[in-house]
């Protein structure tokens, strides 16, 4: 169930047996008080034994050990005492805590304390459970009851008869909800009660999977999904009792007044089939659950085991989308239902999840998403982990959905990959962690989502010999142009040596040609790199190699030149 906020308004009668030992929360079973009970006018040994042994059979022997003459006629006043072990008190056994649960042994004069796995309860314990937090209760035969948040729980009643062997459990819900998985009684002979008391309706059964709850209004919802109940209303004193027998796929709804409604067919399950086969993100838990007709709302439960038992979270609201904060790596049980307008939640659909979500994957660097890289120096890189990360892994696909993979790095060092033996055209990258375990073997965690580029031809390298060395217009100056496509541009270095480590001049250049500044005569070294319109980048050329030579100059200031148009050299 998934509305359980205000006290309750069904009770439900079940069988369990006898819990496994535990850590006892306070006093056990066989260090529970005898009962005392101070006759009254009109009591019998009879009915004694039937009001506190649950079997009017046992007078003899409450009558045998209290030393009673005539069992139809109790001295007033006096006290009947029923030892402890002949009212055969049982415990039952926390099997699972998630949150901040609390119990306490109010009979043996305990405080609240924190819940916890393995703690053993017995007849008076009391539970409460805060928004966020979950119990399960387990018993002998295989039975459990899962309390869910925001409840308070009391168990008031728990016995075997040590007789006929009828084992009797009622738990006081007074505020939350429950959902119970009992196990069938093989042997028809034995009898066995488990009562869940709510102010407003009863719920009865032997060996089935149900769920009782309580609206906002407080409207009793019961909803079964194995085995067969019977739920009757608990209407005020001058109003006729109302039952009702509750199928397997069926439920009903008691007014807050107790007044007995329809029972109706469950909602059908909801589609799970939108939920990923892992889930990787590593920031939140986001489950998806398909829309039903006539529902008004939508609940989930996360579990760590297939029986729903160990419960971890668990929300309802009228979307079909929930997100949870992140849980840890590993496998989990999910169960989602649709809730009609009475609130009655439907039929469960059920899925087993897993979370691999670490180490995170790193980010992308380069290239900007769509961005292009040249076929020639382009590189894919992405940020690097912390020291617990051993590696990388880059994969490249035409499809976003790589079911084709062009490339794969493997798991590689440095997080960056080459485009080299890629094709001209549209590509998807990928890139995921790789850590080191303590056993020495790698985990790798999930791959980034995907992330489109581009990649283009470079343009051509410019040759040394495609730079002409014109005439300049002035002394001592270097004068080049080049061949080049429309609209391309250039970054041209100057250096006095061919390994440019300082070069003297940088430029940037919207056409192809360049004029220096006035140099003094010597030896120099010229590169270009072309810059296409399209972003893309060639390599720098090889240096070209350029000598400035002292002119002499005219009286006017400009260069002396021979009959050939060359410039005449100084002589020093």
């Amino acid at each position: 169930m998934f509305l359980s906020r205000l006290p309750f308004s069904a009770a439900v009668l079940l069988a369990f047996g006898v819990a496994a030992p535990g850590l006892a929360l306070a006093a056990s079973a066989d260090q529970l008080p005898d009962i005392r009970h101070t006759v009254q006018s009109g009591d019998t040994l009879e009915a004694v034994a039937k009001r506190y042994l649950k079997d009017p059979q046992q007078w003899r022997a409450v009558g045998t050990l209290n030393g009673v003459k005539d069992p139809l006629r109790l001295p007033i006043g006096s006290v009947i005492v029923i030892p402890a072990n002949m009212v055969g008190y049982q415990e039952v056994t926390i099997s699972h805590v998630k949150g901040m649960a609390r119990v306490r042994s109010p009979l043996a004069g305990g405080d609240w304390q924190s819940a916890v796995s393995g703690t053993i309860l017995t007849e008076g314990d009391e539970l409460q459970v805060p928004a966020g937090s979950f119990v399960t209760l387990r018993f002998a035969d295989g039975s459990s009851v899962r309390i869910n948040e925001n409840s308070e729980l009391k168990l008031s009643e728990l016995r075997k008869n040590n007789r006929t062997d009828e084992q009797q459990s009622v738990l006081d819900l007074s505020r939350g909800g429950l959902e119970s998985h009992v196990t069938p009684v093989m042997d028809q002979r034995r009898k066995r009660k488990f009562e869940i008391k709510t102010p407003m309706a009863t719920t009865s059964v032997r060996g089935t999977v149900f769920s009782v709850s309580v609206t906002d209004s407080g409207n009793a919802i019961t909803a079964v999904d194995k085995g067969v109940v019977q739920v009757q209303g608990r209407p005020a004193a001058h109003h006729a009792q109302q039952q009702a027998l509750v199928n397997a796929g069926s439920g009903v709804a008691v007014q807050a007044s107790g007044q007995l409604g329809a029972t109706v067919a469950l909602l059908e399950a909801p589609s799970l089939q939108a939920n990923p086969a892992v889930f990787e993100d590593a920031n939140f838990l986001t489950l998806q659950v398909g829309e039903v007709p006539r529902a008004k709302q939508y609940g989930v439960l996360l579990a760590l085991d297939p029986e729903l038992s160990r419960v971890i979270l668990r929300q309802s609201h009228a979307s079909p989308t929930f997100k949870f904060e992140a849980v840890p790596d590993g496998t989990y049980y999910l169960s989602a239902r649709a809730i009609d307008e009475q609130d009655i939640p439907g039929k469960p659909a059920t899925q087993t999840i897993k979370v691999k979500a670490t180490p995170i994957p790193p980010l992308y660097s380069s290239p900007v998403p769509e961005g292009l890289i040249g076929l020639s120096d382009g590189e894919l890189l992405c940020t690097e982990g912390g020291s617990d990360i051993a590696g990388y892994r880059i994969q490249v696909s035409a499809s976003r959905d790589f079911s084709q993979i062009l490339q794969d790095s493997g798991v590689v060092d440095k997080c960056q990959a080459s485009v080299a033996s890629l094709g001209v055209g549209s590509y998807f990258w990928r890139t995921a962690s790789v850590r080191k375990l303590p056993d020495g073997s790698l985990d790798q965690g999930p791959f980034a989502q995907p992330q489109a580029f581009k990649t283009g031809s470079n343009p051509s390298t410019l040759g040394a010999d495609a730079l002409n060395a014109g005439e300049a217009s002035a002394p001592n100056l270097l004068h080049l142009s080049w061949p080049a496509e429309p609209g391309q541009r250039f970054n041209l270095q100057l250096a006095a040596d061919a390994s440019f480590a300082s070069p003297l001049a940088t430029a940037e250049l919207d056409q192809p040609d360049w004029t220096s500044d006035a140099l003094v005569a010597g030896d120099y070294y010229v590169r270009i790199q072309v810059l296409d319109p399209s972003g893309l980048k060639s390599r720098y050329s090889e240096p070209r190699k350029l000598t400035v030579e002292p002119s002499v100059i005219t009286g006017s200031g400009g260069v002396l030149k021979t009959g050939e148009g060359k410039s005449v050299l100084s002589p020093h």
